[in-house]
């Protein structure tokens, strides 16, 4: 890494720290200088304010959770499997980041506007990501043959649903096994495409 990319990394990662122990509104630009070890004028001559740089926490989070989707998706075998890595994945890191989703969620109004574009590109990429599992699925012979049309349409619903079930994994972790009922979404999903 090159300098600049150090400091960016060191800068990011402990506004990450403290956007998770105390929220976007809570956290400085002081507290981001000091946890950093860096200067404010360092700070501003990287990122303008204390909004872009929670921006860029969140962009280089969703980065690192694509690559690391994909990887998984990569390492299946069958379309099955690949639909099971992916919300695996996912969902593994949903608890990991669950500190950065309530502050999400507690600062929803000023985040939302803020980090629309951003959550509006992760999530095509995430469609797409299934689509293209799909399409390995049609091509062999896993799943039955539909239109492309079809394809996006089964994974903007699969994505929905995947969601719908993110809510409970960042309220009671402990009590609940996500695999369980992302496997069961997945087989009562094969059972409705599958050959």
């Amino acid at each position: 890494m090159e300098k600049d990319e150090i400091v960016i990394h060191e800068i990011l990662v402990a506004a990450k720290s403290l956007f998770g122990k105390f929220g976007l509104k809570k956290t400085t630009i002081d507290d981001i200088s000091a946890a950093s070890g860096k200067g404010k004028n360092t700070l501003y001559s990287y990122f303008p304010g204390k909004n872009e740089i929670f921006e860029a926490v969140v962009k280089d989070e969703m980065q690192t959770v694509i690559k690391n989707l994909q990887e998984a998706v990569d390492a299946a075998s069958s379309a099955k499997s690949k639909l099971k890595a992916f919300l695996s994945k996912q969902s593994a890191a949903i608890l990991e980041l669950r500190s950065l989703y309530k502050v999400l969620f507690e600062d929803m109004i000023e985040s939302r506007k803020m980090l629309m574009p951003l959550r509006l590109k992760y999530e095509n990429t995430q469609i797409e990501m299934i689509a293209e599992i799909i399409r390995g699925g049609i091509a062999s012979d896993e799943f039955k043959h539909m239109s492309d049309t079809h394809i996006h349409k089964l994974a903007l619903i699969l994505i929905i649903a995947f969601r719908g079930l993110h809510f409970p994994l960042t309220i009671n972790p402990p009590e609940i096994q996500p695999h369980e009922y992302f496997d069961a979404l997945v087989d009562m999903l094969i059972e409705g495409i599958g050959n």
